[in-house]
């Protein structure tokens, strides 16, 4: 069976409703995974419960008071709802072992969930380059800047097929990034792998298992399909060994409840025994 792949929905609170950009659903559906969406209604428990993998996707800035802050003017609007729950999700899917491919703030709502912090607008860094595009005025195609991948990341052996490559230690491409907040701190276990010319970090994954962020909409990119690709693979692998560890203890309760029910697995009655009253002669049947 293909593996389940679980997307938390954007909320409209004006509008009393689920929205998301139906590529996510497509590029899913198109690397071999099936596609659920998950609202609030339901607990990070009963996600995880479900899912072989997690996919991140964009959204309202984090708020500021999950990695240590008071907000700033320039936030713009946020779900703190939603900020509680993707942060826990993330935070138990890291402790299972649950692939996760986070989206602009699906990146970020990773690092922070992992113990790392945001700038929380780019207006307020010195020389850096222009991220906040308006994506509604120039179309979400739009290869904006460029970024610098690390050679020695799993995020080049992904797309290395798909790159030209010109150095040994990086590799330049240009992406549809469209942010005003960033990753500023890195959280534990994550590591930083692709940077703007201006040193903001584009890209993070995990030093173990699959955790990737990226602050582009990679689907939206032709290339980047080999990314999700490689999302749905490990997930696809993650439900093997979930499955074969479900075997194993399906077995080992088999294996207990016939032990319980062999004969002679519990004590039984000694018939053989006899009481200090009886005796071999048969008792005196004759009445006086």
């Amino acid at each position: 069976m293909k593996p389940l792949i679980g997307i938390i929905g954007q909320i409209d609170p004006s509008k009393n409703r689920l929205f998301l950009d139906r590529r996510h659903i497509e590029k899913i559906a198109t690397a071999g995974g099936i596609p659920a969406v998950f609202t609030l209604d339901c607990s990070p428990e009963e996600v995880l419960e479900h899912v072989d993998g997690l996919l991140l996707i964009e959204g309202p800035d984090v708020h500021p008071y999950f990695y240590g802050e008071d907000p700033s003017g320039a936030i713009k609007y946020v779900d703190v709802d939603r900020d509680e729950f993707e942060i826990r999700l993330v935070k138990m899917a890291v402790e299972k072992g649950i692939p996760i491919l986070g989206i602009s703030r699906g990146m970020h709502v990773i690092n922070v969930a992992l113990g790392g912090t945001l700038y929380q607008d780019l207006n307020d860094i010195p020389k850096a380059i222009k991220h906040d595009w308006d994506v509604e005025l120039i179309g979400p195609t739009q290869r904006v800047h460029g970024v610098r991948i690390k050679t020695s990341s799993t995020l080049y052996e992904i797309l290395k097929n798909e790159l030209d490559i010109g150095g040994t230690n990086e590799v330049y491409l240009r992406v549809n990034s469209f942010h005003h907040q960033a990753v500023k701190r890195v959280g534990e276990g994550i590591r930083p792998v692709a940077y703007a010319v201006d040193g903001l970090i584009e890209a993070i994954e995990g030093t173990e298992g699959f955790i990737m962020g990226l602050q582009w909409q990679p689907e939206y990119l032709p290339e980047m399909e080999r990314v999700f690709e490689a999302f749905v693979r490990a997930a696809a692998e993650y439900r093997l060994r979930k499955l074969e560890l479900e075997r194993i203890e399906i077995e080992a309760e088999v294996r207990e409840e016939l032990r319980e029910q062999a004969p002679g697995s519990k004590e039984e009655p000694d018939e053989s025994h006899h009481s200090s009253e009886t005796t071999d002669n048969p008792p005196d049947t004759n009445q006086t």
